[in-house]
């Protein structure tokens, strides 16, 4: 009740700032406290919001703390497009208290008016003012906590709680929790048994270290447990002595028994103090302590456990991890790190809705927990992803595993009505020694887990440094979070390449807006690679946002000669931001904002882009075609049916795909079939444009067919985007002269 009020307090202190905030930055979406445990404390709309959950779940320690001095305003961007401002919130001596996170709009975030280091100037006060809230409303806390430390019996309960108040979420820090309790009452032996959570701590006097403690723990599971039900207090058993036994558990003692609670107020298992080494009595005070002791431990069972499945979560499991890895000490000792990802799940919340989709994660977590072996512990990582950590096993004990929970995947088809529908899972598995990098454990499990979702989902793979595919999705894994951060310090290069025309018929200059992206060494990322990364973690329509905007407020500045018709600039769109149902507004804004004239925009999209999302495609084009946009069908001629899309796609080019442009000149198919696109484009009144043009010989080749642009670097190299806006000012001023 005392942690419930207290956060009550805090949730009034920090509202009582919402209008505050919201008349500094009218634009923001959201303002959301995090304390210092993670937890969204404050929402300005009161709102769960699981994907910044997830987010400052993942931030550094010391950026939630508020020292690392790198982080005193941190912008973000997540996988909605969504972007965040954070702030880290202090008392007083610069003491950390939490995280203030202001939310704006995927479209905001991206806008010409959003300055990171203006708006953190702007929220200081307000960050002052929650921080000095907080601070009164801890010291506050501080005096109560003093005034009850008077009372002479709780001195006790406090003396324990700063033994242990560095208590962990893993079995280490249970086991310190345990050992300490026990060591300070003098307990011959205590124990921890949570049967459901598959936990048992133990720490032994050496008066008693012969006793047969499996005994021991049978007899209290079998006898004692069950008189518990009910009970929320611990409660003191006379343990009688045996007759004729000389052994020490046998001579009679008390045992006190202190029942763990669920969150629904279940006993789930029980904290038991078999004997002190004194053989006295356990007074009333001791009653009170291991009450306290208790919670104590239901508090580190409940933030290291899920309460949806009652695995371990990410917080418990990471703990264990690390354990785990303390424990590989021969040298051909391994584990084994089984990663499981439900393949649709969200079908199943789109069909017959969220509770459903519980009901999934629940029973995925029942068969999982039904064939887990003694060495084995699972988790709920997130969402829909599980793992099983199985210690001192083989890759063969892995695939076993995984069998068994496999044969029971009929157990996971959902039915409601005349509606049924299977869910499947898909499994990675990794192996990891001593000499294994903890993290690269559970990424690499991760990877294959995700190259059998590549690979047709519903099996299992298994780590291979030597399988292409996973070495592709490594690539792919570590290059983005250099691609977020690139976004969000606004580090990507623009180029322009030419488009030159073949005739003399057409004078305007037209350029193709390319992206390059650096590493964090300097050097070049290769575009395939940083393509490849994009499109798999869904980035490319935050990118895709990021060129539009930074192209068009670049060529704002050349307003006047663009509206003379001075050139025209293609900028590509990928299939992921086709499907975008924001992308629409988010350019026309943009276009609206700059003042650029549609004329002098081309957007290009490849054939399989458009024809994966037919309908919104046609839509996004139609729109942008009457206000003047043009648009170019990229790749095109790649796909089976190119001719026959041309009836659904009402495009002004066609960009014959590179593959036939390379061999032009050496190959009669690929000339037959550029002559072939180039005479439909006539009939259709389209202009065409050969790209990958390198030679003169194929340059010559594509004017004769009546191509009516090339584009290559025998015409023209990719240069710096400034340089070419350097060039149009030049002929701007040349015009006017």
């Amino acid at each position: 009740m005392a942690a419930e009020v207290h956060n009550l307090v805090i949730r009034k202190n920090i509202g009582s700032a919402k209008g505050l905030l919201q008349s500094l930055v009218p634009r923001a979406q959201c303002f959301c406290f995090y304390d210092l445990d993670r937890n969204c404390v404050w929402s300005s709309d009161g709102v769960d919001d699981y994907e910044i959950d997830n987010f400052v779940t993942e931030l550094p320690g010391n950026v939630v703390s508020g020292q690392d001095a790198d982080s005193q305003h941190l912008r973000r961007t997540l996988t909605s497009g969504r972007t965040l401002l954070v702030l880290p919130v202090y008392g007083a001596e610069k003491e950390g208290l939490g995280l203030l996170v202001t939310i704006f709009s995927k479209n905001a975030g991206k806008s010409s008016w959003f300055n990171p280091s203006l708006l953190h100037k702007i929220l200081v006060p307000a960050v002052q003012v929650i921080g000095d809230s907080l601070q009164l409303n801890h010291e506050r806390d501080l005096a109560d906590e003093r005034a009850d430390t008077a009372e002479k019996e709780l001195q006790l309960i406090y003396q324990v709680d700063e033994k242990i108040r560095a208590t962990s979420r893993s079995h280490a820090g249970l086991a310190h929790l345990i050992g300490q309790s026990g060591r300070f009452l003098g307990i011959a032996y205590t124990v921890l048994l949570l049967p459901s959570k598959r936990i048992r701590i133990s720490a032994t006097h050496s008066s008693w270290k012969n006793v047969n403690r499996k005994a021991l723990d049978k007899y209290l599971i079998n006898e004692l447990f069950q008189k518990l039900e009910g009970q929320r207090l611990p409660v003191i058993f006379e343990i009688p002595a045996v007759a004729d036994s000389d052994r020490p558990s046998e001579q009679g003692y008390q045992a006190m028994l202190c029942p763990l609670l669920d969150q629904v107020g279940n006993v789930e298992g029980v904290l038991a103090l078999m004997g002190r080494v004194n053989n006295q009595p356990f007074e009333e005070s001791h009653v009170r302590l291991m009450s306290h002791i208790v919670g104590k431990v239901e508090y580190v069972v409940e933030q290291s456990f899920d309460s949806m499945t009652g695995l371990m979560n990410r917080g418990g499991f990471e703990a264990q991890l690390h354990e785990s890895m303390k424990a590989l000490s021969e040298t051909d000792d391994v584990h084994q790190l089984i990663y499981f990802d439900i393949d649709n799940l969200q079908l199943v919340n789109d069909t017959f809705g969220r509770n459903a989709g519980d009901e999934v994660i629940k029973r995925f977590a029942q068969i999982i927990e039904r064939q887990l072996p003694k060495n084995a512990v699972a988790t709920r990582l997130a969402d829909d992803d599980f793992v099983i950590l199985q210690t001192h096993s083989s890759v063969d004990d892995a695939l076993e595993l995984t069998a068994k929970i496999r044969n029971h995947r009929h157990e996971l088809r959902y039915l409601q009505g005349d509606k049924s529908l299977q869910v499947t899972f898909s499994i990675g598995i990794s192996v990891f020694d001593a000499n294994t990098i903890e993290g690269d454990a559970l990424t690499a499990a991760r990877i294959a887990c995700d190259t059998a979702k590549d690979h047709g989902r519903d099996r299992v793979e298994v780590y291979d440094q030597q399988n292409q595919s996973i070495i592709q999705r490594y690539d792919d894994m570590s290059l983005v979070a250099q691609i977020q951060k690139t976004l969000d310090s606004d580090g990507f290069e623009i180029l322009a390449q030419p488009i030159v025309a073949l005739s003399k018929e057409n004078k305007a200059d037209h350029f193709e807006i390319l992206l390059r992206m650096k590493d964090k060494n300097g050097n070049q990322v290769a575009s395939s690679a940083f393509f490849s990364a994009a499109e798999r973690y869904q980035l490319m329509p935050q990118i895709d946002r990021w060129v539009v905007s930074n192209t068009l407020s670049r060529l704002a500045e050349h307003i006047d000669y663009l509206k003379e018709g001075g050139a025209t600039f293609a900028i590509n769109l990928s299939g992921q931001s086709l499907g975008d149902d924001d992308i629409l507004n988010f350019i026309e804004e943009e276009i609206d904002a700059s003042g650029v004239p549609s004329q002098s925009l081309c957007f290009e999209v490849t054939e399989s882009a458009a024809v994966s999302s037919t309908h919104k495609a046609q839509i996004f084009i139609d729109t942008l075609r009457k206000r003047g946009c043009k648009f170019s069908l990229d790749d095109f001629g790649a796909g089976l049916s190119s001719f026959a899309y041309l009836k659904s796609f009402k495009v002004d080019t066609l960009k014959i795909d590179g593959g036939f442009i390379r061999d032009i000149t050496d190959n009669q198919i690929s000339e037959s079939m550029v002559a072939a696109i180039t005479q439909v484009a006539k009939v259709m009144e389209l202009e065409t444009v050969a790209e990958y043009v390198e030679t003169k010989k194929a340059k010559a080749l594509v004017t004769k067919l009546g191509v009516d642009y090339a584009q290559g670097h025998v015409v023209g190299k990719p240069t710096s985007f400034d340089g070419i806006l350097a060039n149009i000012s030049d002929k701007s001023r040349s015009s006017l002269a």
